[in-house]
């Protein structure tokens, strides 16, 4: 990939909402993976681990929305 813009995480401890609407789930963020690059996030609801993109974590439809931003 080359890309020059520099990858953004989201701040460790902060939650986020689901934009997909097929969905009612809520995040939150427990560790990045800078290697991969990616972020592990759990599923408040289910209690479930599992990794997301660091770019999915922008506000938009197909990603998350910073709790109480939207």
């Amino acid at each position: 990939m080359s890309d020059n813009r520099k990858l953004e995480y989201p701040a460790i401890g902060s939650k986020w909402k689901d934009l997909d609407s097929r969905v009612q789930r809520t995040v939150e963020v427990i560790r990045y993976d800078p290697a991969k690059p990616r972020v592990r996030i759990a599923c408040i609801e289910t209690q479930r681990l599992s990794w997301a993109k660091p770019e999915r974590f922008n506000g938009k439809s197909g990603g998350y929305a910073k709790l109480g931003e939207r």
